[in-house]
């Protein structure tokens, strides 16, 4: 039986995955990577097997873990490449009849179309996870380029197997150990607090893609029994999927967004405001001037399939257990 090793197991995906992991197949040795001792009762009453404490800077721990583990799952970051080109090098170390499989959660942030008018652009393209010659054009460019560029090349490489999973921006609850939004509601929200309202650019017609974390958490687990239990199929390119639920414009993610950060006290106005891109907030303007426009027909072709309600009526759910 393989074992697995999960780094970002205190974040929005990681602590459900953790969970999902040890439900799915539980004689399967599941160790977590975490910072703090905090997280220590959640992860013993979800039955992990093994707790390591350290940092991304415990270079030789992060090696050895990685290394010693038949599958390592990335859902720690998908913006450091020296992180994972740190976990590809040891894994690449071990000998070809006990290859490792890494398994790397990215964004699909990669996928923007750099717009600056806050308009849905009909001409954008929509980059489909079907189409390898898409997934060939990643580059250390695009935002989640460090990461998933190395990891690409490695799976090419042949030294170890690997999968990505990239996924839309990810809302939900968080019901693990930390307090984390995720990465969207973290942006958005803290933009609006230092600006002091939520902007959106130009008409806001401009379209996001977004995925419930309980729709993707089930997909991974079938990736990692998968890469567990079956020999890898085709090219790296092949085994790259992109997991999205809906298309929301960023007018109406405003709107939704106001109403909840207003009730908080969080900004002075429940109405949105529109904005050019250049006052939009350093962090987000370049995500909410621009269209995101993904296909996951090889994901939907594994049995992926979005059933979790809208970001837009979950974000109040979502963001009540929080003090912003």
């Amino acid at each position: 039986m393989p074992s697995v090793l999960l780094f970002g197991a205190t974040g929005l995906i990681g602590s459900r995955l953790a969970v999902d992991l040890k439900t799915a197949h539980p004689e399967w040795p599941l160790t977590v990577f975490v910072r703090s001792p905090a997280a220590e009762s959640y992860f013993k009453s979800a039955a992990v097997d093994r707790i390591v404490y350290g940092s991304f800077s415990d270079t030789d721990l992060v090696r050895s873990l990685s290394k010693e583990h038949d599958i390592v799952i990335n859902a720690a970051t998908s913006f450091d490449g020296d992180f994972i080109t740190q976990v590809i090098a040891a894994m690449e170390e071990k000998p070809e009849h006990s290859k490792g499989t890494l398994i790397h959660l990215s964004g699909t942030g990669n996928f923007i179309d750099h717009g600056t008018t806050g308009s849905f652009n009909p001409d954008s393209k929509v980059w489909n996870d079907d189409n390898e010659e898409d997934i060939k054009l990643i580059n250390r460019n695009m935002l989640n380029g460090p990461s998933d560029t190395p990891v690409l090349e490695a799976g090419e490489r042949g030294k170890i197997v690997t999968y990505v999973v990239c996924v839309a921006a990810t809302y939900g609850p968080n019901i693990g150990p930390s307090s984390s939004l995720g990465l969207i509601y973290t942006i958005l929200t803290s933009n609006s607090k230092q600006l002091g309202y939520v902007p959106y650019v130009g008409d806001g017609t401009s379209v996001v893609s977004t995925i419930h974390v309980a729709d993707v958490v089930p997909f991974v687990t079938k990736v990692v029994g998968i890469a567990g239990t079956q020999e890898p199929q085709g090219s790296a390119y092949s085994r790259y999927y992109m997991l999205h639920g809906e298309r929301v414009a960023w007018k109406d993610l405003a709107a939704a967004l106001a109403k909840t950060l207003y009730a908080k006290g969080v900004v002075g106005s429940p109405e949105p405001k529109s904005v050019p891109m250049e006052q939009a907030g350093e962090g987000p303007k370049g995500l909410i001037a621009s269209n995101m426009l993904i296909r996951g027909d090889r994901a939907a072709r594994l049995g992926f399939k979005a059933t979790q309600p809208s970001m837009l009526v979950s974000i109040d759910e979502d963001l009540a257990r929080y003090s912003l």
